[in-house]
């Protein structure tokens, strides 16, 4: 395989072989088209080019259940059937790293590797509707509720990397992807419906109110599930 690198105007072109890989093969064998166009990156003085595939969206599954997910701050990813994915210990590392350095930069390569390796164990086999929280604001509303130290946390924490990968997922597996408001998911109580802030401690749950006591983030997939099910979206 062999690609070609043109400057600006054609003045100079370069024809340099490639080895396919397996993470290649996958898509040029998987109804997907080869895009012309290839981005050329730079990183600890390598150089890596990225491909580009395109498809038709799938069409959207119309039987299968809905599902929902809470990504969290320990646990990467926790869903309605229980399901705790990632360790996110990685976050820890990238903030002992000097930002810019080789080192914080590779962090945040195995950063991204387990983001994309947790999404892909999510079970979606039998799901037509995935529901997430819309957490586009997370860095604005933790602005001064938080200390500087996690808030540097939240920002590299990057929730729209998660939620793209999982976009990819679903459009590619014919899934809906529903955003709902995050509004009170983690203070609601899944068993009673009571909110009360003073639940959760950490990452337990126990309502104040009726006693039920769970893992605080699959307490809130479960009201996120609540939520998409029921049309409360975002």
């Amino acid at each position: 395989m062999f690609i070609r690198l043109t400057s600006i105007g054609n003045k100079i072109s370069l024809k340099l072989p490639a080895n396919r890989h397996r993470h290649f093969n996958r898509f040029n064998s998987n109804n997907w088209n080869l895009k012309k166009s290839v981005r050329l990156r730079k990183i600890d003085g390598k150089y890596f080019i990225d491909c580009y595939f395109s498809k038709e969206k799938s069409e959207l599954r119309i039987e299968g259940k809905l599902k929902a997910i809470d990504v969290g701050y320990k646990k990467l990813i926790v869903s309605s059937d229980k399901e705790f994915i990632g360790d996110c210990k990685i976050y820890e590392k990238i903030a002992r790293k000097k930002q810019g350095s080789k080192a914080f930069k590779r962090a945040l390569i195995e950063r991204d590797e387990i983001i994309n390796t947790s999404c892909k164990q999510l079970n979606l086999y039998d799901v037509k509707c995935l529901i997430v929280e819309d957490l586009k604001n997370v860095k604005h509303n933790t602005k001064g509720k938080t200390s500087k130290k996690f808030a540097n946390k939240v920002q590299r924490w990057l929730y729209p990397k998660v939620l793209n990968k999982l976009s990819m997922i679903c459009d590619e597996s014919g899934i809906e992807m529903i955003k709902i408001n995050p509004a009170f998911t983690s203070q609601t109580c899944s068993s009673c419906g009571f909110v009360d802030k003073n639940s959760r401690k950490g990452g337990d749950f126990k309502c104040t109110k009726c006693n039920y006591s769970e893992d605080a983030d699959y307490n809130a997939s479960l009201n996120i599930l609540y939520i998409g099910e029921y049309g409360l979206y975002a």
